[in-house]
């Protein structure tokens, strides 16, 4: 007589909603090559950087990095009257060229968002392609056409700066408008507004991270320029700090330490401008509450 026995197994516990298996790490070879081609360019990165700031402390700086011998000479020879009015030279340039581009990248860039232009998409095709025209190839003429009539100075210079950057802050823009909400303006409408007050109090707040985003381009498209001002301005006290920075390079003797104290003032405001706009980028679009019912 056969006798069944009956057997179970124990009961296997349950877990929790929000626990997770934990899983080993593997370590596997294309993980690391990747791992390491990040950290060989971050060292790339940091490797200017850190001279900069070792060289422009450092009295017998030359081109390699190296604990530095501590003065501050090098910063009071940068500092001169000459290289300072140069720094002014180029935040000068850089506003003007900002303004004459963002302003009127934000008015085109909205007739595009909004109106029914013919041929719209091949136009803007076509001003993205002027975009990547290279500027060494206008300076030629561009310096026939200013020469004649005394316009080597540097607010020509800076409004050609600013044409320049004017396509790409325009599709930069363009796109950021197309994303705020048509019912927005036609509530406005209703209100009686014009279309310029639209434009001001309805879509450049809500368009602001995107025309802050252009504001930078093309400050620092005009802000690190050398060869426009260097052809295009004669005046030498006017010149701005990228030209002035050449200067450094004289002689049998370069100054290593100064040019790492004045590259290091140079980029100042830079992080200025993008510390000051950084909020823009952080909130995006805030809709919410814009409709009212």
């Amino acid at each position: 007589m056969a006798v069944e026995v009956e057997t179970r197994s124990a009961p296997v516990p349950e877990l929790p909603p929000d626990a997770r298996p934990v899983r080993e790490p593997r370590v596997t070879s294309g993980r690391l090559i990747s791992n390491l081609t990040l950290v060989a360019f971050g060292v790339l990165f940091i490797a200017p950087l850190l001279w900069l700031i070792l060289g422009s402390f450092d009295s017998h700086a030359s081109q390699t990095i190296e604990w530095p011998h501590f003065t501050f000479g090098n910063y009071t020879g940068a500092a001169n009257s000459a290289n300072l009015q140069a720094l002014r030279n180029s935040v000068i340039i850089s506003l003007i060229a900002t303004v004459f581009a963002t302003i009127p990248a934000t008015l085109a860039g909205y007739v595009f968002s909004r109106q029914h232009i013919p041929f719209k998409g091949p136009l803007l095709l076509g001003i993205l392609m002027l975009a990547g025209v290279p500027l060494s190839i206008l300076i030629v003429p561009i310096y026939q056409i200013f020469a004649p009539r005394n316009y080597l100075a540097l607010v020509p210079a800076a409004i050609f700066l600013g044409v320049t950057s004017l396509p790409f802050e325009l599709w930069i823009i363009k796109n950021f408008i197309d994303a705020v909400p048509i019912d927005l303006e036609e509530s406005a409408r209703l209100e009686r507004a014009g279309t310029l007050q639209i434009l001001w109090r309805v879509v450049v707040p809500l368009a602001l991270p995107g025309i802050g985003a252009a504001a930078i381009f093309g400050f620092i498209n005009a802000w690190g320029n050398f060869l426009v001002p260097l052809v295009l301005i004669a005046n030498a006290s006017q010149q701005p700090s990228p030209v002035a920075m050449y200067g450094f390079f004289g002689g049998n003797v370069i100054r290593w330490g100064e040019i790492a104290a004045y590259s290091i003032m140079y980029s100042i405001p830079v992080l200025i401008l993008y510390l000051a706009l950084s909020r823009l980028f952080r909130r995006g679009f805030v809709l919410s509450g814009a409709i009212r019912g």
